[in-house]
């Protein structure tokens, strides 16, 4: 399949390179680009921290050094791989979504610093949890370039999914002839009705989004 990749770099390139292995053609138009931003860790070490993307990895820099002894609680696989890469050392994986981390490290009364970006998904935070926030980067939507034939479009995060979506109809895009793949439920929903047919996958992650498109032919 001709399948256009959304997500931003250096996740895009790693995602076509996937789908090349798989036989399928990528075209890659990234609809957002992600900017670091300063931050400071706070002056009291939390009892653990939380990362939510590999974003926030690549972009939590030299001030990330002093912490990089605390458990860190990682919401999913690719995050937390991309952590032990990057040196932190006692790393914790998650179910693949903020609540459903939350939820499981709430047994323990603790403080957390959860290192995020700019554009944050709402949760409930358990009651025996206390959470500080640092923000380490922005993510700014870019315009979809053109229209091009594919048969279908990955879609990594409802943000892009709603720009993706609303930047087709600008275009003067046919949803009925576009199939869409999304990496959860909800980056599904927030693309709008109208496409030729629409999966989410199993798991809110790469391998099980690519799982889903299986082997070209």
């Amino acid at each position: 399949m001709r399948l256009l990749v959304v997500r931003p770099e250096p996740g895009a390139a790693a995602t076509a390179a996937k789908l090349r292995a798989l036989g399928h053609e990528p075209i890659v138009l990234p609809l957002l680009a992600t900017e670091a931003l300063d931050w400071q860790p706070p002056a009291t070490l939390p009892d653990g921290v939380i990362i939510t993307s590999a974003a926030a990895v690549r972009h939590a820099g030299p001030a990330a050094a002093g912490l990089q002894h605390l458990p860190l609680f990682c919401v999913g696989g690719a995050t937390a791989a991309a952590a032990r890469a990057a040196g932190w050392r006692d790393v914790g994986q998650g179910p693949g979504t903020l609540q459903g981390l939350l939820d499981e490290l709430a047994a323990t009364p603790r403080l957390l610093l959860h290192l995020a970006g700019e554009d944050r998904t709402a949760v409930t935070v358990p009651a025996a949890l206390t959470i500080e926030t640092r923000i380490l980067y922005r993510a700014r939507l870019l315009p979809l370039p053109m229209l091009v034939p594919v048969d279908g479009i990955l879609l990594h995060s409802p943000r892009t999914a709603r720009h993706l979506a609303a930047e087709w109809t600008r275009l003067g895009g046919r949803r009925d002839m576009v199939s869409l793949f999304a990496i959860s439920p909800l980056a599904l929903a927030a693309a709008g009705p109208g496409w030729r047919s629409g999966k989410a996958a199993a798991t809110p992650d790469d391998a099980a989004l690519l799982a889903m498109l299986g082997k070209a032919g």
